[in-house]
């Protein structure tokens, strides 16, 4: 049997030939948290985008719209971190945010003009959703990418 040993669990335990070859490609470099500079560059991100937003004067639907998917792809960024080096992580990645901004783009048009567009709790579970499914397509296909995984 294998071993899994990383420096964040304090125990030993046994993992069978094949879980410790996916294990050891997506090991986190030594820690388990986002550290604070990265939250400090999400919330600048998102600050960023509501004052360019504020500034160009685009209606409420599109500043809500912009300001989730900057706060959307920020943790995602954040959360993929481990694989950004693998396979075909990035050109994934610009993939589903094309397709996120033509679907947004779709649904905001449908929107009568003087809606605010979709905001509040139905906003935040469709955008925790979206980055649950982002974040476990993009570490999947990365992982599954890497010729050592295999």
């Amino acid at each position: 049997m294998c071993y899994f040993r990383g420096s964040f669990l304090s125990l030993r335990k046994k993992w069978s030939v094949g879980e410790e070859n996916i294990r050891s490609t997506t090991r986190i470099a030594d820690r388990r948290r986002a550290s604070i500079g990265e939250w400090i560059a999400v919330i600048v991100a998102v600050g960023i985008a509501v004052a360019v937003s504020e500034f160009l004067g685009i209606s409420v639907k599109w500043e809500n719209a912009i300001t989730f998917t900057v706060l959307l792809y920020a943790v995602v960024l954040i959360s993929t971190r481990p694989v950004w080096s693998r396979g075909t992580f990035w050109q994934d990645l610009v993939a589903l945010f094309l397709f996120h901004c033509m679907i947004l783009a779709g649904i905001e048009e449908s929107l009568p003009a003087t809606s605010l567009g979709p905001r509040g709790l139905p906003m935040v579970g469709a955008t925790t959703a979206e980055g649950i499914l982002l974040v476990v397509v993009l570490w999947v296909r990365a992982v599954r990418s890497n010729p050592s995984a295999s």
